[in-house]
């Protein structure tokens, strides 16, 4: 009688390990389940930009320049930067440019009723509001490189290049707004 009760002891303890270990299994299964992700796969814009004249114009409105002594000179001119310089650099030379001209640190230094510097503070803040983003100075810098070719090809090339290069810029754009959703 002993060894029956010893024999169904040590079944029990059998059958409650492996109940025991099926449980444990079944739960690592069921966390491994829940701590997998999907990854959405990137889809294509539904509808294709449109252009016309009057919103590329508005587009490039802010590029082009408005008188003729920003005309020849560029936006890196403006912020005395080559065109290779890096986001860096470029707002070092923005700030220090900036507490030079800015209307609050003349009034302190004692300058007033200078008209000419609060303009140049007004020029150099937009140079930086177009070569601080980076998208705006991707297209900056293309305008630039087509006004080069279009000066020995005439208007036509360089709208078209323009054109081109706002197309992708939107495309990239959209598509960039699709990975991180």
């Amino acid at each position: 009688l002993d060894k029956e009760r010893a024999a169904a002891a040590a079944a029990k303890k059998i059958k409650e390990e492996e109940d025991r270990k099926a449980a444990e299994q079944a739960a690592t299964q069921a966390t491994a389940a829940e701590t997998t992700t999907t990854i959405k796969q990137p889809s294509r814009p539904t509808e294709e930009p449109v252009f016309t004249v009057e919103n590329v114009e508005n587009m490039v409105a802010p590029l082009k320049a408005t008188d003729a002594t920003t005309a020849s000179a560029t936006l890196y001119d403006i912020l005395n930067c080559p065109p290779s310089a890096t986001r860096s650099e470029l707002k070092r030379a923005y700030i220090t440019l900036a507490k030079e001209t800015h209307p609050d640190a003349l009034l302190q230094a004692g300058i007033q009723n200078d008209e000419i510097v609060p303009d140049k503070f007004v020029e150099i803040s937009q140079a930086w509001k177009i070569l601080g983003d980076t998208t705006s100075r991707r297209r900056y810098d293309r305008e630039i490189a087509a006004k080069g070719v279009s000066s020995k090809a005439g208007s036509i090339f360089e709208n078209w290049v323009m054109g081109a290069a706002k197309k992708m810029d939107e495309a990239l754009s959209k598509a960039e707004d699709t990975l991180e959703k």
